[in-house]
């Protein structure tokens, strides 16, 4: 049997998202403390990123999980 392993899932404002990569703050920042948005938006690209949560270290690449949409099914007599 093939093995399926699943990601780490973040729950955050009520929204699901699969984690995809984090990195380092500084990877992202100039000299000045600001961030370089072409180099992020960049990796938030080549990832498949939707979404990007950031901690007081990371950034956190996600993508986001839809709410599932459904309706009752009645349920007959057997």
């Amino acid at each position: 049997m093939e093995e399926i392993v699943i990601g780490k899932i973040i729950k955050y404002n009520g929204s699901v998202y699969k984690f995809i990569r984090q990195i380092p703050l500084h990877q992202f920042v100039r000299k000045d403390g600001s961030i370089i948005p072409q180099l992020f938006n960049a990796w938030k690209e080549h990832l498949g990123s939707d979404h990007v949560l950031k901690t007081q270290s990371h950034f956190i690449f996600c993508e986001t999980i839809p709410d599932i949409e459904w309706e009752d099914v009645p349920v007959e007599n057997c």
